[in-house]
């Protein structure tokens, strides 16, 4: 058995915008703590969090480095997530596993947007958060003006709790501010600050310090600033210097006495909202993110939930509803995988070769059923359409795509039903590139990349007539059928609305299923502009046939011909999908996304302030968006974000229309 229970752990994840000193803290715990006997560096690519060949090339983290350490009798399981807005997504994946988020903040920077952006993710998954500002020894700053731009930014009560004394060449040290009595000048004030805030956790406490004057003491006190910081009501602040140490041991001092615990929460919900603590009965773990080893191969985090996880215990996969036995647990660290036999509620742990296991899946004990929602990542906004370059590469393109969806919640393919295409989505260019590098470094298969086609549908504005004769002889039995028929405009979104109205038995009813599925072929590959056709009405008033050389086929035909003569003279024209979209930027970029946006003949529909973060909402069409990622990212120096739902389809401008069917090359009719 571990040689800790659930309520000497503590799990946090480092997060914060790109250069803030996650890794570099990171790695700065792991050797104060003893997990690492020598210090590793990002400029020489020997850290542990960042151990693949991309991330040392770049200097920065791609993935999710996962890491632990053992200090001062608790086990401590650290999660360090990339800051580039490119891999947000694994911030994300952070937080669906830890009961803490460390929010990273560069000294003399202060909170970038990408900062402010991943510090929402956080306050939305509802995790404790604290702010450690990093880098204190690399430049001269204010202290206090920081701590305040930090509050006023993030919107939270951001308290000191461990402060520098000076900075840049001039830093002496740091400084723990005290909980008990004593202290004077600005570590009392920030210790008087700090007991003002945390006595609003309990009505006692708070009642004994305003009627009373009796402040808690030590032990009160760090156990009313675990529960401020599990409410969101205090955000302690730590200043650090990852490179020579100073506030590394007062860094990890404050974890093991402050940061919540499995046991006291923020404890995990199943899918029904229920709050599941780690005494719940039977055995439940959480699989959070999916790594591909090349040596061990599948490789599956699990946060251990309730109860307990066993080398060779079995538990039911509630996805597949089957028993999966787990052959085996691991501590990640980094590249690195050491066997356990067993590991606690709250403990953080690997599962290595269980092909059934997938991101988001739940193992539960069968006699005590629970499901736990699937990790809450942000929505990928780039898509581009991919084919093998030799299509017998189908098959092992397909199963390549798949282990990449199981390895990163973000990056998702599908294939569109209206353009046949084989799409991937991710959350940036830079996202899609490195997870298509990966695919074909694994795969061996050459991959050809290009933007969607935009799903144009083609209607009509008019009400017409149309006519076509098919009559064809080839020496014995012929070909032989006529139809007329009227198409007009049909209600939107109703496709085809077809109607037959021949009297006298001008078209035999054996016939009339055959028009209907020429007129439907032709819809599906369009008219105009090789989109599909929407919203007619298209009503057959009658037609000829001939006794011994009509059948279904020839009927199909005229069907279509005669469709397609009336679709040309009622006015076509093409609908556009339309996409209502929220930009995210600081506000020094207004005028630039605003008038792009209109450029892109978008519509601005308002907007809105959060702090120095602008909130613009727009209308733009599709065939503008698909374009958008890279634009905003050069108009915002890749500090701009955004979402883009489908809102309606509307009429595509006359000279876009044009452009557009000038591009089509229509199949030649023939009998």
């Amino acid at each position: 058995m571990p040689n800790h229970n659930s309520g000497a752990i503590r799990n946090f994840s480092l997060i914060g915008g790109p250069g803030s000193g996650k890794t570099s803290l990171a790695e700065a715990l792991l050797h104060k703590a003893g997990a690492i006997a020598r210090l590793g560096s990002i400029a020489e690519g020997t850290t542990v969090s960042d151990f693949e060949a991309e991330e040392k090339a770049k200097e920065h983290s791609v993935a999710l480095g996962v890491l632990y350490a053992d200090y001062d009798g608790h086990r401590l399981n650290i999660l360090d997530a990339p800051g580039y807005p490119d891999f947000i997504g694994e911030a994300a994946t952070a937080l669906a596993a830890t009961e803490t988020a460390v929010l990273c903040v560069k000294a003399g920077e202060g909170v970038t947007f990408q900062t402010h952006r991943v510090w929402g993710l956080a306050g939305k998954a509802e995790r404790a958060r604290a702010v450690v500002v990093t880098g204190i020894d690399h430049v001269e700053f204010d202290w206090d003006a920081t701590l305040t731009e930090i509050g006023e930014v993030l919107g939270a009560r951001c308290l000191a709790v461990v402060v520098p004394e000076g900075s840049g060449e001039q830093l002496g040290g740091v400084s723990r501010v005290p909980f008990g009595a004593g202290a004077d000048g600005a570590l009392g004030q920030a210790r008087d600050a700090l007991i003002e805030a945390v006595v609003e956790a309990d009505e006692g406490a708070m009642t004994r310090f305003l009627e009373e004057d009796a402040p808690p003491d030590e032990a009160e006190t760090r156990k009313l600033l675990t529960q401020s910081m599990i409410s969101g009501d205090v955000v302690p602040v730590l200043a650090v210097s990852s490179l020579d140490g100073k506030g590394i041991a007062e860094f990890l001092a404050f974890v093991t006495d402050c940061f919540p615990s499995p046991e006291d929460g923020p404890h995990f919900k199943d899918v029904e909202g229920n709050d599941v603590a780690p005494d719940a009965e039977g055995a439940s773990a959480f699989i959070f993110k999916t790594f591909s080893d090349a040596f061990v191969g599948k490789l599956c985090m699990a946060r251990v939930v309730s109860g307990s996880l066993a080398s060779g215990q079995t538990l039911l996969l509630q996805r597949t509803e089957k028993p999966e036995k787990i052959p085996a647990l691991q501590l990640k660290q980094g590249k690195d995988q050491t066997p356990t036999e067993s590991v606690v509620a709250g403990d953080i742990v690997a599962i290595p070769k269980v092909d059934a296991l997938e991101t988001s899946d739940t193992l539960c004990d069968a006699a005590h059923p629970r499901t736990y929602p699937p990790v809450a990542v942000p929505k990928p906004m780039v898509a581009r359409a991919i084919h093998p370059k030799d299509h017998k590469d189908d098959a092992k393109l397909s199963d390549a795509l798949r282990k990449a969806v199981t390895e990163d919640a973000t990056f998702i393919f599908d294939r569109d039903e209206s353009t046949g295409q084989m799409l991937v989505h991710g959350i940036t260019m830079m996202h899609l590139e490195t997870c298509l590098k990966r695919i074909k470094q694994r795969s061996k298969v050459e991959i050809e990349i290009e933007l969607p086609k935009v799903p144009f549908r083609e209607t009509i504005t008019l009400k017409m007539d149309g006519h076509h004769r098919h009559k064809k002889q080839t020496g014995g039995r012929g070909q032989f059928g006529e139809v007329y028929l009227s198409v007009e405009p049909g209600e939107r979104g109703t496709g085809l609305d077809f109607q037959d109205a021949t009297v006298g038995g001008s078209v035999p009813r054996q016939f009339i299923p055959a028009i209907e599925k020429g007129v439907r072929e032709l819809m599906a590959k369009g008219i105009i502009a090789g989109c599909l056709v929407v919203d007619v009405v298209v009503k057959i008033t009658d037609g000829k046939f001939h006794n011994v050389d009509s059948d279904e086929a020839s009927f199909k035909l005229a069907g279509a011909r005669a469709f397609k003569d009336a679709f040309l003279k009622a006015k076509p024209v093409l609908l556009e999908p339309l996409f209502d979209m929220e930009i995210a930027t600081p506000s020094s970029h207004m005028g630039a996304i605003t008038s792009d946006i209109t450029g892109r003949r978008g519509h601005i529909l308002g907007m809105d302030s959060i702090g120095e973060t602008q909130i613009v909402r727009a209308r733009v069409p599709q065939r503008e968006v698909l374009t958008y990622p890279t634009a905003l990212q050069a108009l915002t120096q890749g500090e701009g974000a955004f979402t883009a739902v489908f809102h309606d389809y509307e009429l595509v401008p006359s000279n876009v229309q044009q452009e557009i069917m000038a591009e089509f090359q229509p199949e030649a009719d023939v009998d």
